[in-house]
């Protein structure tokens, strides 16, 4: 099947204050799955998403003036899963599932160049590469076979290894939760 919809971030994800915001906005994503069935009703899923979520770029630049300029990157992420499939045969066919995977994902790189209140800035936090466990559940209706629809929840907080400079470079280990929500439609061959 290839499967493709909208991403919803949720909790700190999508978060634009608080501790460790990821300032994400809606995105989309694409991907591929395949069934195994293992007994009537029961089978092994495995499947693949490419994620990218663009950065709420309003809120960031909140405060900072007219006299800033600012380039954006966007947070995308590849996720392999795989899990066990409960699902009902037939014309209309309900399926729920849970999985678990491993978080490839890249952080955004964020510019910022000009002055505020009178002062010269210059920073640059650079994308970085993160990765961590990630969990799923999905739920959805496969119509005759061929057209699927469906939700899935993913939890996932990866690691990344970031480099910023506003004048001396350094470097932070960071975790950034990258939950959402994936609605999405699919067609099977």
């Amino acid at each position: 099947m290839l499967f493709g919809g909208i991403g919803l971030p949720n909790g700190e994800f999508g978060k634009t204050d608080g501790d460790n915001p990821g300032f994400a906005k809606q995105g989309f994503f694409g991907g591929a799955e395949i069934m195994f069935s293992l007994a009537p009703s029961i089978g092994i899923v495995l499947d693949g998403r490419y994620i990218i979520n663009k950065l709420n770029e309003d809120e960031l630049l909140k405060g900072s003036g007219p006299s800033m300029t600012a380039s954006f990157g966007q947070w995308t992420g590849i996720l392999p899963m795989g899990g066990i499939r409960l699902y009902t045969t037939g014309s209309i066919g309900l399926f729920v599932d849970a999985q678990a995977g491993y978080m490839f994902a890249k952080s955004p790189e964020i510019s910022y160049s000009g002055t505020f209140n009178g002062t010269p800035i210059n920073y640059k936090n650079e994308s970085q590469n993160g990765k961590g466990l990630a969990y799923g559940a999905s739920a959805g209706i496969d119509i005759g076979n061929t057209l699927v629809v469906g939700a899935s929840y993913i939890i996932t907080k990866p690691k990344f290894e970031s480099t910023s400079s506003s004048g001396a470079p350094g470097s932070t280990p960071t975790e950034q939760q990258m939950n959402m929500i994936h609605l999405w439609a699919g067609i099977r061959f």
